[in-house]
């Protein structure tokens, strides 16, 4: 018990169980943490939000670094920052100037085609930055472009001048099938019962539908889908 006793104390000589658990209790910690945090966009972080992340990492590897660190001080430390950063945001999503002034405004870089450089010093950003990030959005030419946006998030927001967009199937009233993502009906040998339930299928479909394809066994099929089109995809284990 004496090593589960100095994991929670100042310990300039920590054995290596005791760094295990401390990585443990720091690791489960901000799992639970980041698990009910406000949800954000995939990728995207306002400073506010890097900053927070970057006091969460250094606080969770000073026990797991330095011995010396109480545990329990550190998990007062990341509760303490967790509360603030909860509280900012909610203050944030209630106040729109107090999110202003916490995650900045977007910047206009460019506008009806014309270059800002007053914004592009203060955004920090080189033209030669800008024209890589307008390439990658699939607009190469200024002269196509109608406005630039740099987010508060770091991303850039590029519109493009009506007479250069694409035009959709919409424009030409042209029927497509409906979209969405195929659903899975086996998994590795194994049927998903309720996405077949879902689409208001029985399990007689599914075998006989295999049994087209020359398939006896469900266990042999690595993957079946269904897509919202009706196309049945299969493929079977080798």
């Amino acid at each position: 018990m004496n090593w589960i006793v100095e994991v929670f104390q100042s310990n300039p000589h920590l054995s290596l169980a005791g760094f295990i658990v401390r990585s443990l209790v720091s690791a489960v910690t901000i799992y639970l943490m980041s698990r009910f945090l406000m949800k954000r966009a995939a990728g995207q972080f306002t400073t506010f939000d890097f900053t927070f992340l970057w006091m969460l990492g250094a606080l969770s590897v000073a026990p797991i670094l330095d011995g010396r660190v109480l545990l329990s001080d550190t998990v007062v430390a990341l509760v303490t920052v967790y509360s603030w950063h909860y509280i900012v945001s909610w203050l944030a999503v209630k106040n729109r100037m107090f999110a202003n002034l916490v995650r900045g405004k977007p910047i206009v870089l460019l506008e009806k085609g014309k270059l800002r450089p007053d914004n592009m010093r203060r955004g920090y950003f080189s033209i030669d930055l800008l024209a890589a990030e307008m390439r990658l959005s699939d607009a190469p030419n200024f002269t196509e472009v109608e406005q630039v946006i740099l987010e508060t998030s770091g991303h850039l927001s590029v519109v493009k001048k009506s007479e250069y967009v694409p035009p959709l199937p919409a424009d030409f009233q042209i029927a497509l099938p409906q979209g969405g993502l195929p659903t899975i009906l086996i998994n590795d040998g194994r049927v998903i019962e309720e996405n077949l339930h879902s689409l208001g299928l029985r399990m007689e479909w599914l075998e006989n539908r295999l049994l087209q394809y020359g398939i006896k066994q469900i266990e042999n099929v690595y993957l079946a889908t269904l897509s919202s089109d009706g196309t049945f995809y299969y493929s079977v284990k080798k």
